[in-house]
């Protein structure tokens, strides 16, 4: 590989486009819970909670891509957006978050490796049993329990800074829903209840539900061992995944897709991923995305019992 196509892979685009693209993503996220707040009680609301839960997938994604110091030139701009608007929007510390995720690349497959989402398995019952239990947050209570454990045993995550980040990042959001939701309302009564209702249903609800099982479900189809026969790394898989643009804008944005050109390559940023893992695939056929997420979770909620996943839990 020629040096220029090494630049053109490491080099980062301009932070005004970077900015813009975020701004847009976050607008489309958030627009349903807007329209929730001015809404109110609505037969539109259980749409507006789907809108919002799936998509909001997509921002835990930009977490991760800002933890990379990827998203912008500049790294403190990468730290300003992961630290004070998505991880506390997501109810997480980013610092937190950052070393667990590196220590999630350092140690993939082994004993240590912190991520244990893809470790799940969701062989037939099991996945309306998932499902079920994310719907009454049973497994929002579980990982934030399973984050704070892991939290205490690092001496360099004491700080609990991350919780007034929270706090203040909350007020300004719950300001904002009320501010909407009365400039539209009139009455008194119907801009409270707008607020609410957007806020506790369609984002706190859809956080610690569908945004956990949608993140929940990418991890699974990125890591668990399957009938693809895909490459291994001790208990975790490595693979690409085919993607339309729904599929992109759901589960595989910002790289998330190549997942294994991620892994085999993280200091790309993710929008040179499509492109490197061209080049790549052409010397590794392990590499080439042959399976949608759609049909790789298909396939593994309809694994045979007889096939045995490694750690499952």
């Amino acid at each position: 590989m020629s040096s220029t196509l090494d630049n053109q892979f490491l080099s980062k685009r301009p932070d005004a486009i970077s900015l813009m693209a975020v701004i847009v993503h976050v607008a489309f996220v958030f627009c349903p819970v807007y329209l929730a707040a001015i809404f109110g009680w609505n037969f539109a609301l259980p749409f507006l909670w789907l809108w919002y839960g799936a998509s909001m997938n997509g921002l835990v994604n930009l977490m991760h891509e800002c933890a990379h110091g990827h998203t912008f030139k500049r790294r403190s701009w990468c730290d300003f957006l992961g630290r004070w608007i998505l991880a506390p929007l997501t109810f997480s510390d980013f610092d937190n978050y950052r070393q667990l995720h590196w220590e999630h690349h350092r140690s993939l497959g082994e004993q240590g490796d912190p991520k244990y989402t893809y470790k799940m398995d969701i062989r037939g019952r099991r996945f309306p049993i998932l499902l079920l239990k994310c719907l009454l947050g049973i497994e929002a209570v579980k990982k934030f329990a399973y984050q704070i454990n892991n939290r205490n045993k690092m001496k360099e995550s004491r700080s609990q800074s991350w919780i007034i980040r929270i706090i203040v990042t909350q007020f300004i959001f719950i300001t904002s829903l009320f501010a909407v939701s009365g400039w539209f309302n009139s009455h008194d009564t119907k801009a409270l209840c707008g607020a609410v209702l957007a806020y506790v249903i369609v984002y706190a609800y859809g956080t610690l539900s569908l945004t956990l099982l949608m993140a929940t479900l990418r991890a699974i189809a990125e890591h668990q061992d399957g009938m693809d026969k895909p490459t291994l790394v001790g208990t975790a898989a490595l693979r690409n995944l085919r993607c339309g643009p729904i599929g992109r804008l759901l589960l595989g944005c910002y790289g998330f897709a190549e997942h294994a050109t991620h892994h085999s390559l993280p200091f790309i940023p993710s929008y040179h991923l499509v492109l490197a893992t061209k080049v790549f695939s052409t010397e590794d056929r392990y590499l080439i995305p042959r399976l949608t997420y759609l049909s790789l979770l298909r396939q593994q909620v309809i694994r045979p019992e007889s096939q045995k996943i490694e750690h499952a839990i």
